[in-house]
């Protein structure tokens, strides 16, 4: 399991994690604050799983704290470079806040969901 951290302008830590499930699966965990502060990182340690991946990913949002409008540009903008590279991108676990949010700019149709990943 590989980890990334930051902790930009004294803010909450992102911290970034993936492990490989029993499925084949790459579960990528998101813990912290998605926002203009972290997406850049958030968004380059997801293209890199994908990269050397190259199978179904799934975000892990169990532990996300908090997601902004630049946190859900982020979302998009993994889940573009997943289809590209010809992956799966599914999210697991967000909050009923975040898919309130999701489900009033439309964008619940543009991101498969699901329970906790195993």
């Amino acid at each position: 399991m590989a980890a990334a951290q930051t902790r930009p302008h004294g803010a909450a830590p992102l911290k970034l994690s993936h492990r490989i499930s029993a499925a084949g699966e790459a579960i990528v965990v998101i813990d912290g604050e998605l926002d203009i502060a972290t997406t850049d990182l958030a968004v380059s340690y997801v293209k890199q799983v994908i990269d050397q991946h190259r199978g179904p990913v799934i975000a892990d949002l169990a532990a996300l704290s908090f997601c902004d409008a630049q946190g859900l540009s982020a979302l998009l903008r993994m889940t573009g470079h997943a289809h590209r590279a010809g992956c799966s991108f599914q999210l697991a676990s967000p909050s009923p806040a975040l898919v309130k949010i999701l489900r009033i700019t439309g964008l619940d149709r543009r991101f498969p969901t699901s329970r906790r990943p195993t």
